[in-house]
This record gives structure tokens, C-alpha cells and sequence, in this order.
């Protein structure tokens, strides 16, 4: 099979996996069922707030508990999903939050909603592929130790089901022997082979480092090396039957996390917001000024109760509406981040309030709505 360059920023051998195509396109809730894992490696790229820690997140959305399923649903209403990344951690961890997690995206969305799993083969039993295989599982991901062959063995057990079956492992520069050893036990078992370009994270930095790593220069958050020698055993395995793809931080970046942006924002959009091309929007925002943006803004928002705050916006909204003849549709109340929401026009006349700090801001249409710019009037 050809290798050949694709227009996502990545090298392809052959088709590459249907989670991936979906991926790439934007159209993958990633659900992120656990931060807890079977095994520690090194190059974790996992953030401080989710590595090693029991949380639950659909995409940015941090839910409640596990028992909060209304959030997954909407926010791949939201996103405009025809599918689901499963990840952590390791989601076999927490093996019947996972099914519970599966059973309910198949029951809400159809069967041809597709997921994909990814995991160690530490945890992998026949009971619990089993289990995962009834509940709808389509694709399942296996990450294998580099330098242990001990579980390398449970790819028999993944493939006594009817799903596709892939292995997907960073490309380490410096480990290119390790590496072809787990390719040549895999390959003639699994339906496709991802190698990921090693990524350089605020949680790993350290240890990559430590070990000679560095990035492969001043704007990305690729390893050095780890490009050439994805490219090089893409080389090596040319004439292989096995279907190879090489994932990039670029596309995981400018692609996939953009498309999945740029339909949410569209699906979120106020009246009185601007989205620019990107899927940023553009809103004029009033806050009260001991919950305003400034230094510590988020751990306040996670501290606060929000309720408080939202029934004195209530009263607010209605004063602003009646005084300025503000239009329903052209204010609303932000119960997440308390804060009233406007356009531009109507920010210009409520700055005139003691009591309220206007500002115009740009931010990410995601549920944690990250602020990129904020201009007090």
C-alpha cells in the first residue's frame, strides 16, 4: 500500500480506522470516563486535573458524577456527534461506568453511532471484553507496554470478537528497535496500526526532558524525532497488509479539536453573539464586581455557589430589559460562568451601572468557555 500525506496533517498507509475518520472530522464526543489507569508511563500528557484522579469529563464538560448522563447527551447534542472516543486513564478501571457509558449513547443515539475505546491490556479479561462487546462496542484500541511483552498476549482474547481490533502507541524516538518487536507481534492480528507523534505536555515536560527529549521547535508540541521515525517504520512496513496511521499533534490540534469548535459553536451561538471563522465567539458580557475575571477567576467559579449569584442576575436581567428595551432574545443569563450576556449595542448603554463590569470577550464555545480576550468598557 502507498504512503501517502493527508490534508489533515498526517500520513496514512491504507484507509485508516472509522474512529478516526469521524475524529478528524469533529464528529467524536470524546468521554472521558476516568483518570485512573493500569499502568504509569512517562509520557502521559494527561493534564494535572485529570492524571491519576477519579474524574468524568464529555469533552471540556466536567460532570457532576458519574451519575450525571444528561451532560454526556447534551454535549454531544451540542457538538453535533455521530460518535464516541472512550479514554482516560484506562476506562477498563472503571469497567461498568464504561458499559453503563456505552449502553446509554447506543440507546440514545442508534447502533450506527460509533465508539471507540481505548485501553491497557493490563485490565483485559474475556469477561470484560465480553461485556464491552454486548453493550456496542465497535472498535477497541489496545496500548501495549513498549518494553514488556507480559500482556502482549490478550490481543488473541480481543479478537475473538465481532469489532475492529487496533493498537495505537507513541512514537518514542530511541526506541525504533522496541518498537518494531511490538509491530511484528501485532500486525498480522489487528485491523490498523496508529502511531501517535510523542507530545510534550505541561504534566510530562519534566520527564521528557529528563530522559532528552525536547520539542521539535518553538510553536508545536511534537517531540523532536518522533516525526522521522513514525515516517521511517511507515517505510519499513510498506509492503505489510497492515493498515498504518501517523497522527500528528497538528491534527489533533488544528484539525480535530477545531472542526469539533467550530460545530459546537454554531449550535451554541446567541443571537447577539459573533463567531469568527475559527468558532470563537464574541460577546458582551456584565459581571458583578466580585465575580469578575481577573486573577483567580476560575478557582472563585469553583468555589462559589452559583445559585446565589444567578437569582440576583435574575433581578438585574429584569431591570436591564425594561430600563434599555432590551429584546428577550438579545440578553440572557450565564448560570455557569454568573454573568448576563448581551450584544454590543446593549453593552454600550449597561456600562453606564455602578454596580456591573461590561466587558467584550472572546472566548471558546466550550462548556468551560476559556476566555481568549476580555475588554472592560
Amino acid at each position: 500500500m502507498k504512503i501517502e500525506k493527508t490534508k489533515n496533517y498526517s500520513w496514512k498507509k491504507g484507509s485508516t480506522a472509522k474512529g478516526c475518520q469521524m475524529c478528524v472530522q469533529g464528529r467524536k464526543l470524546v468521554l472521558f470516563v476516568t483518570g485512573l489507569c493500569s499502568r504509569p508511563c512517562y509520557y502521559c500528557p494527561l493534564a494535572d486535573t485529570k492524571k491519576d484522579l477519579d474524574v468524568i469529563c464529555a469533552n471540556e464538560w466536567k460532570l457532576k458524577n458519574e451519575d450525571d448522563t444528561d451532560a454526556i447527551i447534551q454535549e454531544a447534542k451540542l457538538t453535533g456527534a455521530k460518535g464516541a472516543g472512550i479514554t482516560g486513564g484506562d476506562p477498563l478501571v472503571k469497567l461498568e461506568r464504561t458499559i453503563k457509558y456505552i449502553k446509554l449513547l447506543k440507546k440514545k443515539f442508534g447502533k450506527k453511532f460509533h465508539i471507540h475505546l481505548y485501553t491497557m491490556p493490563e485490565l483485559i479479561t474475556e469477561n470484560a471484553l465480553m461485556k464491552l462487546h454486548k453493550a456496542g462496542l465497535d472498535e477497541i484500541r489496545l496500548h501495549p507496554d513498549l518494553e514488556n511483552k507480559k500482556h502482549w498476549w490478550k490481543i488473541e482474547l480481543a479478537k475473538k470478537f465481532k469489532w475492529d481490533v487496533g493498537v495505537e502507541i507513541p512514537s518514542v524516538p530511541g526506541m525504533e528497535k522496541e518498537t518494531v518487536r511490538l509491530i511484528n507481534y501485532f500486525k498480522d492480528d489487528i485491523d490498523f496500526l496508529n502511531l501517535n507523534e510523542l507530545e510534550i505536555s505541561d504534566r510530562n515536560a519534566y520527564e521528557l526532558i529528563k530522559r532528552g527529549f525536547a520539542p521539535k521547535n518553538k510553536v508545536s508540541y511534537g517531540v523532536k524525532g518522533s516525526q522521522e521515525m513514525a515516517l521511517s517504520l511507515m517505510k519499513r512496513y510498506a509492503k505489510d497488509k497492515c493498515r498504518i496511521h501517523y497522527c500528528t499533534t497538528t491534527l489533533k490540534d488544528r484539525v480535530q479539536l477545531a472542526s469539533r469548535i467550530k460545530l459546537r459553536a454554531k449550535n451554541v451561538k446567541k443571537p447577539f453573539d459573533e463567531m469568527t471563522k475559527e468558532g470563537m465567539l464574541i460577546r458582551t458580557a456584565a459581571y458583578l464586581p466580585e465575580l469578575m475575571p481577573g486573577f483567580g477567576y476560575r478557582k472563585k467559579l469553583e468555589e462559589v455557589k452559583k445559585e446565589r449569584f444567578v437569582k440576583q442576575f435574575e433581578t438585574i436581567k429584569k431591570y436591564l430589559m425594561k430600563k434599555y428595551n432590551i429584546p428577550a432574545k438579545m440578553i440572557s443569563i450565564d448560570k455557569n460562568k454568573p454573568r448576563i450576556l448581551t450584544s454590543k449595542k446593549f453593552g454600550q448603554k449597561i456600562k453606564k451601572e455602578d454596580d456591573l463590569k461590561v466587558a467584550v470577550v472572546k472566548e471558546y464555545p466550550t462548556w468551560d468557555q476559556t476566555e481568549i480576550d476580555v475588554k472592560f468598557l
